[in-house]
Protein backbone atom coordinates (compact mmCIF):
# COMPACT_ATOMS: atom_id res chain seq x y z
CA UNK A 1 0.00 0.00 0.00
CA UNK A 2 2.69 2.66 0.66
CA UNK A 3 4.05 2.09 -3.00
CA UNK A 4 0.48 3.08 -4.33
CA UNK A 5 0.09 5.89 -2.00
CA UNK A 6 3.93 7.27 -3.30
CA UNK A 7 3.32 6.32 -6.69
CA UNK A 8 0.00 8.59 -6.29
CA UNK A 9 1.76 11.58 -5.05
CA UNK A 10 2.51 12.95 -8.48
CA UNK A 11 5.18 14.22 -10.75
CA UNK A 12 6.35 17.06 -7.89
CA UNK A 13 6.74 14.78 -5.19
CA UNK A 14 9.96 13.33 -7.69
CA UNK A 15 12.08 14.64 -5.03
CA UNK A 16 15.81 13.06 -4.28
CA UNK A 17 16.00 12.31 -0.48
CA UNK A 18 19.67 14.24 -0.43
CA UNK A 19 17.61 17.75 -0.83
CA UNK A 20 15.12 16.36 2.11
CA UNK A 21 15.45 18.89 4.85
CA UNK A 22 16.85 16.00 7.50
CA UNK A 23 17.82 19.57 10.60
CA UNK A 24 15.59 19.37 13.78
CA UNK A 25 13.17 22.19 12.09
CA UNK A 26 12.73 19.10 8.99
CA UNK A 27 11.59 16.70 11.17
CA UNK A 28 9.25 19.70 12.64
CA UNK A 29 7.98 20.52 9.19
CA UNK A 30 7.49 16.07 8.74
CA UNK A 31 5.78 14.98 12.44
CA UNK A 32 8.79 13.00 12.75
CA UNK A 33 10.47 15.36 15.38
CA UNK A 34 10.74 13.04 18.88
CA UNK A 35 8.37 15.22 20.10
CA UNK A 36 5.64 14.57 17.85
CA UNK A 37 2.97 12.68 20.03
CA UNK A 38 2.58 15.73 21.88
CA UNK A 39 0.64 16.97 18.56
CA UNK A 40 -3.19 16.83 18.88
CA UNK A 41 -4.14 15.74 15.77
CA UNK A 42 -7.82 16.67 15.96
CA UNK A 43 -7.91 20.27 14.20
CA UNK A 44 -8.80 23.81 15.84
CA UNK A 45 -10.75 26.08 13.78
CA UNK A 46 -8.73 29.57 13.86
CA UNK A 47 -8.17 32.67 11.36
CA UNK A 48 -5.38 33.32 9.33
CA UNK A 49 -5.39 36.73 10.79
CA UNK A 50 -5.53 34.99 14.42
CA UNK A 51 -2.37 33.16 13.83
CA UNK A 52 -0.75 36.36 12.16
CA UNK A 53 -1.46 37.85 15.46
CA UNK A 54 0.36 35.17 17.53
CA UNK A 55 3.57 36.35 19.97
CA UNK A 56 6.32 34.98 17.43
CA UNK A 57 9.33 33.25 19.73
CA UNK A 58 12.57 35.36 20.39
CA UNK A 59 14.42 32.39 18.81
CA UNK A 60 12.98 29.71 15.90
CA UNK A 61 12.19 26.79 18.10
CA UNK A 62 13.69 23.37 17.27
CA UNK A 63 11.56 21.75 19.55
CA UNK A 64 7.37 22.13 19.91
CA UNK A 65 7.68 24.84 22.94
CA UNK A 66 4.13 26.14 22.18
CA UNK A 67 1.10 25.37 22.04
CA UNK A 68 0.56 26.77 18.88
CA UNK A 69 3.03 24.00 17.46
CA UNK A 70 1.16 21.21 19.29
CA UNK A 71 -1.98 21.62 17.50
CA UNK A 72 -3.59 20.99 14.18
CA UNK A 73 -5.15 24.33 13.18
CA UNK A 74 -7.74 24.12 10.39
CA UNK A 75 -8.51 27.88 8.73
CA UNK A 76 -10.64 28.79 5.82
CA UNK A 77 -8.58 30.54 2.98
CA UNK A 78 -8.25 31.04 -0.83
CA UNK A 79 -4.74 29.58 -1.62
CA UNK A 80 -4.12 32.52 -3.44
CA UNK A 81 -0.70 31.13 -5.07
CA UNK A 82 1.49 27.62 -5.13
CA UNK A 83 5.20 26.50 -6.26
CA UNK A 84 7.81 23.60 -5.69
CA UNK A 85 10.52 24.38 -3.24
CA UNK A 86 13.80 22.83 -3.90
CA UNK A 87 13.17 20.67 -1.32
CA UNK A 88 10.20 19.01 -3.10
CA UNK A 89 7.31 20.89 -0.66
CA UNK A 90 4.76 22.37 -2.29
CA UNK A 91 4.67 25.89 -0.53
CA UNK A 92 0.97 27.89 -0.94
CA UNK A 93 0.25 31.39 0.11
CA UNK A 94 -2.96 31.75 2.09
CA UNK A 95 -4.69 34.89 2.22
CA UNK A 96 -8.08 35.87 4.14
CA UNK A 97 -8.82 39.17 4.39
CA UNK A 98 -5.67 41.27 4.81
CA UNK A 99 -3.31 38.48 6.28
CA UNK A 100 -1.14 36.26 4.57
CA UNK A 101 -0.06 32.52 5.91
CA UNK A 102 2.20 29.95 4.50
CA UNK A 103 0.90 26.15 4.33
CA UNK A 104 3.55 23.67 2.96
CA UNK A 105 2.61 20.12 1.73
CA UNK A 106 5.88 17.91 2.40
CA UNK A 107 7.60 16.01 -0.42
CA UNK A 108 6.17 12.22 0.29
CA UNK A 109 10.06 10.84 -1.02
CA UNK A 110 10.72 13.19 2.46
CA UNK A 111 8.27 11.96 4.84
CA UNK A 112 10.21 9.14 7.15
CA UNK A 113 8.02 6.05 7.37
CA UNK A 114 7.87 6.83 11.36
CA UNK A 115 6.15 10.12 11.11
CA UNK A 116 2.95 10.62 12.55
CA UNK A 117 -0.08 11.16 10.16
CA UNK A 118 1.90 10.24 7.46
CA UNK A 119 -0.56 8.49 5.33
CA UNK A 120 -3.06 12.02 5.22
CA UNK A 121 -0.02 14.14 4.58
CA UNK A 122 0.43 12.13 1.61
CA UNK A 123 -3.06 11.90 0.75
CA UNK A 124 -3.22 15.43 1.23
CA UNK A 125 -0.36 16.31 -1.63
CA UNK A 126 -2.27 13.90 -3.60
CA UNK A 127 -5.51 15.67 -3.21
CA UNK A 128 -3.92 19.13 -4.07
CA UNK A 129 -2.19 17.87 -7.29
CA UNK A 130 -5.24 16.44 -8.83
CA UNK A 131 -7.19 19.47 -8.02
CA UNK A 132 -4.76 22.14 -8.32
CA UNK A 133 -2.34 20.40 -10.65
CA UNK A 134 1.41 19.20 -10.50
CA UNK A 135 3.53 22.20 -8.83
CA UNK A 136 6.76 24.05 -10.60
CA UNK A 137 8.83 26.29 -9.28
CA UNK A 138 7.88 28.82 -10.59
CA UNK A 139 4.80 30.40 -8.90
CA UNK A 140 1.01 29.54 -10.32
CA UNK A 141 -2.17 31.69 -9.79
CA UNK A 142 -5.03 29.36 -7.79
CA UNK A 143 -7.59 31.36 -6.30
CA UNK A 144 -8.94 28.43 -4.98
CA UNK A 145 -11.16 28.72 -1.49
CA UNK A 146 -10.71 25.75 0.76
CA UNK A 147 -10.38 24.77 4.33
CA UNK A 148 -6.59 24.09 5.01
CA UNK A 149 -5.44 22.47 8.30
CA UNK A 150 -1.80 21.42 9.56
CA UNK A 151 0.50 21.61 12.10
CA UNK A 152 1.49 25.07 13.87
CA UNK A 153 5.26 25.93 12.86
CA UNK A 154 7.21 29.19 13.37
CA UNK A 155 9.64 28.98 10.44
CA UNK A 156 12.69 31.57 10.44
CA UNK A 157 12.58 35.37 9.38
CA UNK A 158 12.76 35.05 5.68
CA UNK A 159 12.23 36.87 2.39
CA UNK A 160 9.51 34.53 0.60
CA UNK A 161 6.26 36.75 -0.47
CA UNK A 162 3.55 36.18 1.13
CA UNK A 163 4.62 34.91 5.23
CA UNK A 164 2.62 35.95 8.08
CA UNK A 165 3.90 38.66 10.00
CA UNK A 166 5.48 36.67 12.77
CA UNK A 167 6.35 33.73 10.30
CA UNK A 168 3.78 31.53 11.73
CA UNK A 169 2.68 28.67 9.09
CA UNK A 170 0.84 25.28 9.02
CA UNK A 171 4.06 23.16 8.48
CA UNK A 172 3.28 20.33 7.14
CA UNK A 173 -0.70 20.36 6.18
CA UNK A 174 -2.75 17.55 7.59
CA UNK A 175 -6.01 18.12 5.55
CA UNK A 176 -7.30 20.41 2.61
CA UNK A 177 -11.10 20.41 1.64
CA UNK A 178 -11.58 22.47 -1.44
CA UNK A 179 -14.76 24.20 -1.58
CA UNK A 180 -14.27 26.18 -4.55
CA UNK A 181 -12.13 26.15 -7.41
CA UNK A 182 -9.23 23.22 -7.44
CA UNK A 183 -11.09 20.53 -8.06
Amino acid sequence: MAAAVGAQAGASAATNPARCDKSPLGRLKTLSDPQRQLVTLRPRKTTVRAINERSRPRRTPARRNTAFERHVWRVKAVILRDRLKRDGDIQMILVAGHSYLHAELPAPACIPRTARARAAMVATRHRFEQGCGVATRAWKEQGAVAYVSGVGFWDRPNQDPGHAKNYAELHPVTSIKFLAGCD
